[in-house]
């Protein structure tokens, strides 16, 4: 599937994620990190890339939320790095500082961006473990992703949803009360299909859709005003996105996954309901391990990321025999 090439309007200020962080993990950040670029979908897509000293090191492709892109998550990356992992923060289409227009590229786009990036991962890194992983929204289409063939060896996620068709593409906005009305989520999707049809470039607020009033803690009150300064996330998406959401299952459902997985639930998430990761988690096949942190939806300050790369780091000492998929 192409997708319009158009990036960010001109003159959008491109560094102002540098206003979320301190000097000296901006210091660090200068040092390490490496943007590359791959092409997926017809348009370029930005990868930060934190690549570990030592050879044979595990190596984690990561993908942001709706909400977010890959230089938000500068802190999460480096405490990954240095808890003994290379990471790969990939943009997809149409978010962060990949081209394509914003808010334009439905699920079916942002899981084959993933599935890319990982293809790219594989090929730097041919005999390295492979550790496909997202938070937020991200966590869903790296599942999606693994399901529909990425290179992966694992699952490391950070929240875990599943869009359709009786998922949580509702639950994940501020309509989630009906959500637990049998049957509503499917016949809201239903109804989204032909209005997508005739006006699939409708733009609806993307803001309104979801609590993101709620996405990072109170106390982290100065991240949250700095990011509805930024230019970088979307705004708005398309009606035909916002049906895409509704109506697209993955390759094969959760119970089919055969990847040993790390889910760790935010139970003081106040934007989603950590029931609904809570209640995939159980569902996901595979070994697994399922793990509460206390923290809300984004881990925006230093305690909470020391924390998932702590579980992360223990995670993958555990699992140090993890089978590689073979190259190809």
């Amino acid at each position: 599937m192409m997708i319009p090439r158009p990036r960010l309007p001109a003159g959008a200020d491109l560094q102002h994620w540098r206003r979320y962080h301190d000097p000296l993990t901006l210091e660090h950040f200068d040092q390490v990190c490496q943007s590359h670029t791959i092409e997926s979908c017809g348009v370029r897509l930005h990868l930060d890339v934190y690549a570990h000293p030592e050879p044979s090191a595990p190596v984690l492709v990561f993908n942001h939320g709706g909400g977010g892109y890959s230089r938000m998550l500068v802190p999460l990356a480096l405490a990954l790095l240095d808890a003994g992992c290379s990471v790969v923060l990939p943009d997809q289409a149409g978010q962060g500082l990949s081209e394509g227009a914003r808010g334009r590229s439905p699920v079916p786009v942002l899981v084959q961006n993933i599935v890319d990036a990982a293809r790219w991962a594989r090929e730097r890194w041919p005999r390295n473990v492979l550790i496909l992983g997202g938070g937020s929204l991200g966590s869903g289409l790296a599942r999606y992703a693994a399901a529909a063939g990425a290179p992966a060896d694992a699952l490391f996620l950070y929240n875990l949803y599943e869009f359709a068709p009786q998922g949580d593409g509702l639950a994940l906005t501020r309509m989630a009360l009906l959500a637990r009305i049998p049957g509503v989520q499917r016949l809201l999707a239903l109804a989204l299909r032909l209005p997508a049809m005739l006006l699939p470039g409708l733009p609806i607020p993307y803001r309104w859709l979801g609590r993101f009033e709620h996405m990072i803690p109170e106390s982290d009150g100065r991240i949250f005003a700095l990011w509805q300064a930024d230019p970088v996330p979307m705004r708005t998406i398309s009606l035909s996105v916002l049906s895409s959401l509704m109506n697209t299952s993955a390759a094969a459902p959760l119970e089919a996954n055969r990847l040993p997985a790390l889910v760790i639930n935010p139970v003081r998430d106040r934007m989603i309901d950590p029931a609904v990761t809570q209640r995939n988690a159980w569902r996901l096949g595979g070994e697994k391990q399922i793990v509460e942190i206390a923290c809300g939806h984004w881990p925006a300050n230093s305690a909470p990321v020391a924390q998932i790369a702590a579980m992360a780091q223990e995670w993958m000492q555990a699992h140090a025999g993890l089978t590689r998929t073979p190259p190809g």
